[in-house]
């Protein structure tokens, strides 16, 4: 039988659970036996679902949290309303520098399904529809026959969860709606995941073009209306401007390069 090409987002792998365990990880090890207690389920279950996922992620390093785990950990405890945002661009953008993440695939697929609608009830249609929309995609992009690509309407659900805990939120009374503002950090984050990317690859300090496809990717990663980006690029540029001492971050047309933006130090998932 032909090996499927796992394309699956963990639906048991949800916002509480990855609390849960980088909480529980703050010490070095993560405990197997702790994790089970604390989330209610089977050791079998965490070591053959939650953890292995966890670890395609990039969260847990065998028993031990990774160096982006440890950012996660260290913005759970300053920051825990943005546990999920961190998650979410990190769960978008992952293909983009791991061509093999294909539930990171999935889950963008999902994301920009969502976006290009504004608007779009979360009901058992549209799930049943997305699971449609992610194995024909999945299938033109990676040159594979649709019955090779493992992805169901549980794999939908799991990146509905994350979905849901957005603040501000894109999801309210089973709807999904594209939202006017997100943190500033968002946009840090998916600035940073830009210049690793295969298309725009560059040093940090070296302008990226503002294009109108640019513009429209940045927004279907952090799910805003384009008017609300212009805001969020606006209030970043004043916030973090590398114009001045400790700046890093900087949106501009001088220079006759068109619109650009600038980010001049890494500033990788979950930094703050």
């Amino acid at each position: 039988m032909e090996r499927k090409l796992p394309f699956h987002i963990q639906h048991n792998t949800t916002p509480s659970a990855v609390r849960q365990v980088i909480r529980l990880g703050s010490d070095g090890i993560v405990s197997p036996e702790n994790v089970s207690i604390a989330l209610g389920v089977k050791p079998d279950s965490l070591k053959k679902r939650i953890a292995p996922f966890l670890r395609q992620m990039g969260v847990l390093d065998g028993w031990r949290l990774s160096e982006l785990g440890q950012r996660l950990l260290g913005l759970s405890q300053t920051h825990p309303d943005l546990l999920a945002e961190a998650v979410h661009v990190h769960l978008y953008t992952l293909h983009w520098v791991q061509p093999e993440a294909y539930f990171s695939f999935a889950y963008a697929t999902i994301c920009d399904w969502l976006w290009e609608r504004g608007v779009s009830p979360l009901d058992t249609r549209t799930v049943n529809e997305l699971v449609g929309v992610v194995v024909t995609r999945a299938a033109e992009k990676f040159g594979v026959d649709a019955g090779a690509i493992a992805f169901s309407a549980n794999s939908v659900r799991g990146a509905l969860h994350w979905l849901k805990a957005l603040q501000p939120p894109v999801v309210n009374a089973k709807e999904f709606c594209r939202r006017k503002v997100c943190d500033l950090l968002v946009l840090l984050w998916i600035t940073d995941r830009l210049y690793q990317h295969p298309d725009s690859q560059r040093e940090y300090g070296v302008r990226l073009a503002l294009t109108e496809e640019r513009l429209r990717q940045i927004a279907k990663v952090s799910l805003l209306e384009l008017d609300g980006l212009e805001q969020v690029l606006a209030l970043a540029d004043r916030t973090y401007d590398y114009r001045r001492p400790n700046g890093f971050f900087g949106v501009g047309t001088e220079g006759g390069f068109g619109r650009w933006l600038v980010l001049t130090k890494p500033f990788p998932v979950g930094n703050l």
